[in-house]
């Protein structure tokens, strides 16, 4: 049994702690969200799951990085702008042989955790779970897909082994695999190329696919994000990506989280996306313009509704006035 702690015990946190405590793990929840630590704390954390309802007890809870103690593992699934900080929390918590696993979207994750903890404590992972927080205590678990696990080295690994064999008992298909960051480049190109296309006009993944004009955007914007893995050399894990990340947009009818970020004026994970895409295209000579401003409309529209929930009925000529002010 290993001492897990799951740093950023949210939505996906929740999923994946309660199984690793399943699969008999010794497993402690951290989350900067006290008030969904003290739910779970006093009443357990209730999982609306593919199977139903169920309540997990005996799922201790850190309020203090502090109090994660000394730890074999440390699942890392914080937002990709607080990387940075989950490893710190990581590297002060884990043991001389502990190690780290992310299973975050986005690029740039793997390499910030390995800039604090070095190569050789950091196992990479891409997951098809989906999950949603409900309210304090309570979480979704809305969609039951595999996850993947390796060495960013390289190889699969005795630790990604277990670890997969762990989740795949407890009820999360996994597998360990080789070339994992295919894997995560692929996930990566799937979010980056679908989610924004679906925040920036409201539609749903197979309603972008039926309707031509969002499907051409969703196209472009693929296209460039492909002509940058290629670019960098990643081995993406299937012959076709395009057809195969078309496919899914075309059966999917779930609200991706971004598009329910932006919907709720939350400043979505569009850095870790198309935004480091863009990063990664400049270095690499490879154009991106489509990206750019899709990254740029989709931050606007979150704007957007930050502003009208804080002011509804905007004074029209007060503005204006101030405008010519400024300008004068």
């Amino acid at each position: 049994m290993s001492r897990v702690g799951i740093v950023g015990a949210g939505a996906m946190g929740g999923v994946f702690g309660a199984a690793l405590a399943r699969a008999g793990h010794d497993a402690i929840l951290f989350d900067v969200n006290r008030v969904h630590l003290a739910a779970i704390a006093e009443s357990g954390l209730t999982i609306d799951g593919p199977d139903g309802e169920r309540r997990v007890h005996r799922l201790p809870v850190a309020v203090e990085p502090a109090a994660l103690g000394a730890l074999d593992i440390a699942v890392v699934l914080v937002d990709s702008a607080n990387t940075r900080a989950a490893a710190e929390i990581a590297a002060g918590a884990l043991q001389p042989d502990g190690f780290a696993l992310t299973l975050q979207n986005g690029i740039g994750n793997v390499e910030t955790l390995v800039d604090t903890l070095g190569t050789a404590r950091v196992l990479a992972g891409s997951t098809y779970v989906s999950a949603a927080y409900l309210g304090p205590g309570r979480i979704r678990h809305s969609n039951l897909g595999e996850t993947v696990l390796g060495e960013t080295g390289g190889g699969a690994g005795a630790r990604a082994t277990t670890l997969a064999e762990d989740l795949s008992r407890a009820g999360l298909p996994a597998r360990a695999v080789a070339k994992v960051m295919g894997h995560v480049w692929m996930k990566f190109a799937l979010n980056c190329a679908i989610n924004p296309i679906c925040a920036a006009t409201g539609l749903r993944p197979g309603e972008v696919m039926r309707v031509p004009a969002a499907r051409r955007a969703l196209e472009a914007v693929l296209d460039e994000i492909l002509a940058v893995a290629a670019a960098g050399g990643i081995e993406l894990p299937c012959a076709d990506p395009r057809a195969e990340i078309l496919e899914h947009a075309r059966a999917r009818y779930n609200r991706p989280s971004m598009l329910q970020h932006v919907e709720a004026g939350r400043t979505p994970e569009i850095p870790a996306l198309n935004g480091a895409l863009v990063a990664a295209a400049a270095q690499l000579g490879v154009p991106a313009p489509a990206n750019r401003l899709l990254a740029d409309l989709v931050l606007a529209l979150a704007e957007r509704v930050r502003r009208r929930d804080a002011q509804p009925e905007l004074d029209e000529a007060a503005l204006e006035a101030e405008s010519r002010r400024e300008c004068a």
